[in-house]
């Protein structure tokens, strides 16, 4: 894979923390520029280039995880790069150093110095989160060892390296983002149908994602597919998290069957809005 040639980052932000590490007072540390979340200037025909030429290939549905996590394995250095884990469960962005990358999880280890800012991905919590607000580097070090070191790959941004050395690799995180964001859908990997998922599926997913970003569809498509994508995102998510923390626990089964129940339905509305769009029907 080529590497990328303009490197793009993000503003520092200032962090919250004390030498201590307890979060909620500011010091000097900044939090460094990373690589984007979504690089908005990747076309239509970039991305589907490099997913069908690279990353999913001539995968069925079923298949797809594994060739992703083929390709991740193929592009992304396998320790020793500092992130962003941007933890939705615990509402902060906190800096980190890969271990180990075990798809579809990192093994990460907080840096020194701690540093730590809120964000708004917690926001969940209010809608039924676990309501867990971790803020200090205790907290943060006992919840990652309890976790063998784990967090979601999803959620690591890597800091810009000024060298251009990670370039490549980011640009594989970032495609790896956005398909598991727009185009891939829970249930999917259940789906056991003997298709290519990239002739059946990821064309009519981008075309209405890359439409709706660009407003070439109409106010009612372009307003319908942001509200049940935006709650199809944040559901999913909120399985996602009670799934990693709570997995095996009887007293949790109910709320995830709930989610799951909800998120399914979500689908449905988003697979039957895209489908009708392909097709010319709106």
């Amino acid at each position: 894979m080529e590497k990328a040639t303009k490197k793009q980052k993000t503003g520092a932000t200032k962090a919250i923390g004390t030498a201590n590490g307890h979060a909620g007072a500011s010091n000097s540390t900044s939090m460094p520029a990373t690589y984007p979340a979504l690089d908005v200037s990747k076309t239509f025909d970039e991305r589907w280039h490099t997913l069908i030429n690279d990353a999913i290939t001539d995968c069925k549905p079923c298949e797809v995880e594994s060739g992703f996590e083929y390709y991740i394995n193929e592009y992304v250095q396998n320790e020793d790069w500092k992130a962003v884990w941007k933890s939705h469960q615990f509402g902060c962005d906190v800096v980190v150093e890969v271990k180990d990358v075990c798809f579809p999880h990192a093994k990460v280890e907080i840096v020194e110095p701690f540093c730590c800012v809120p964000n708004s991905l917690g926001d969940f919590d209010k809608a039924g989160g676990d309501g867990l607000q971790l803020k200090t580097k205790d907290d943060l070090t006992t919840f990652l060892s309890d976790g063998n070191g784990k967090v979601l790959l999803l959620e690591l941004l890597p800091v810009l390296d000024e060298s251009g050395d990670l370039d490549g690799q980011a640009e594989v995180l970032e495609l790896y983002r956005y398909f598991y964001t727009y185009i891939w859908r829970a249930t999917d990997e259940n789906d056991d149908g003997d298709y290519y998922f990239a002739m059946s599926l990821l064309q009519p997913r981008m075309k209405i994602y890359y439409d709706v970003q660009k407003k070439k569809a109409s106010k009612a498509v372009v307003d319908s597919y942001t509200k049940i994508m935006t709650d199809y995102e944040k559901k999913h998510w909120q399985f996602k998290i009670k799934h990693e923390v709570y997995r095996g626990e009887e007293a949790d089964r109910k709320e995830l069957q709930k989610l799951w129940v909800e998120i399914c339905e979500l689908e449905k509305q988003l697979e039957k809005l895209t489908y009708k769009y392909y097709k010319g029907m709106y």
